[in-house]
């Protein structure tokens, strides 16, 4: 089964905290990143949030401060090449126009990935309408809809509208060539979609409804819809556990979550020995650390067996060094 990893950039695209928490039950590890050097989240959920960069579930990478986004990229890029395994599928979740060039340069790198692209945070809250409009391949199909069109692209050309029921539902059957009764029910239409406001006798349009209906072009399909932070896990190809992991778990849940455990465990206690040996001179990056390990044990999971390490409490990594508990300074 092919590893899988998300790599989300920050920029201009804040998630909600059940997106972190959905994507790290389904994912072994979120890669973060954001180019401005900035992380706003909530006190409530921080505690959270550093209980999974604690376990290894999410990985912040660092980022320089420089006005070249592909220097940027490249250190995105580089850090993926040192902690991803091989063959591992990256999806790349990002707001950023220069999206593109990032995943360009990760295959470049034969990192295996797909983007999906986002709207920006603040163009989202800009853009949301505050009526909603039928899609187009509803209006397509809906004759009256069609006609709520048609009367829309006139009033928006005329240069006085109708101010009261009367003279808007004759002004609907003038222009559309309609009986009372079918002029009545697009006058309702008009009404319930929100192009037409309504105080008892009086009417008023209004402008910004009536122009969204203008604008619209019934002649083109409809552009895909952009995507929010809010639909990226629906759009996330997510792993599916073997038949194997499945029939374990289903006998036993706790029995699939520590299958592993037992394997580096004889590991554990040489890699504790290892470390005490180097006292002062332990590695304090994680990605050295990595290495270090990979060295001394190369039929290792080192993945694996760093996640054990910072599970177990022998470890801990804040994000920027590795600190070492004080059972690591025991003989």
């Amino acid at each position: 089964m092919t590893a899988k990893a998300v790599l989300l950039d920050l920029e201009n695209n804040m998630p909600p905290a059940q997106l972190f928490r959905d994507i790290v039950e389904h994912y072994p590890v979120l890669y973060l990143f954001n180019c401005q050097g900035k992380f706003e989240y909530s006190l409530e959920d921080l505690t959270e949030f550093s209980s999974w960069i604690s376990s290894g579930q999410i990985v912040i990478l660092d980022i320089p401060e420089t006005a070249q986004k592909e220097f940027e990229y490249a250190v995105v890029v580089g850090q993926l090449m040192a902690l991803l395994e091989d063959g591992t599928h990256v999806d790349v979740i990002s707001a950023m126009s220069s999206s593109q060039m990032l995943l360009d340069m990760m295959q470049g790198s034969n990192i295996r990935c797909s983007l999906i692209q986002i709207q920006p945070e603040q163009d989202t809250a800009f853009e949301r309408p505050k009526y909603k409009i039928p899609s187009l391949e509803k209006i397509k199909a809906t004759p009256y809809l069609q006609m709520v069109k048609k009367y829309c692209d006139a009033m928006a050309k005329a240069a006085g509208k109708p101010n009261t029921l009367a003279s808007l539902k004759n002004s609907v059957a003038n222009i559309l060539q309609l009986l009372p009764d079918h002029a009545q029910q697009v006058v309702g239409m008009l009404i319930n979609l929100k192009i037409v406001k309504r105080d008892d006798d009086q009417v008023n349009f209004r402008k910004k409804v009536l122009k969204q209906w203008a604008q619209l072009n019934l002649e083109h399909d409809a552009a895909p819809a952009a995507h929010n932070i809010q639909d990226a896990l629906t759009l996330l190809d997510l792993p599916q556990p073997s038949s194997e992991h499945t029939a374990v778990s289903a006998h036993n849940p706790q029995q699939g979550l520590y299958a592993n455990f037992q394997k580096i465990d004889p590991v554990q206690l040489e890699v504790i020995k290892k470390l005490h040996e180097l006292k002062q001179e332990k590695p304090k990056d994680i990605y050295e650390l990595r290495d270090l390990l990979e060295q001394l044990f190369p039929k290792s999971d080192i993945r694996l067996l760093l996640k054990e390490l910072i599970d177990k409490g022998y470890i801990y990594w804040n994000g920027h060094e590795v600190l070492y508990s004080h059972e690591m300074f025991l003989n």
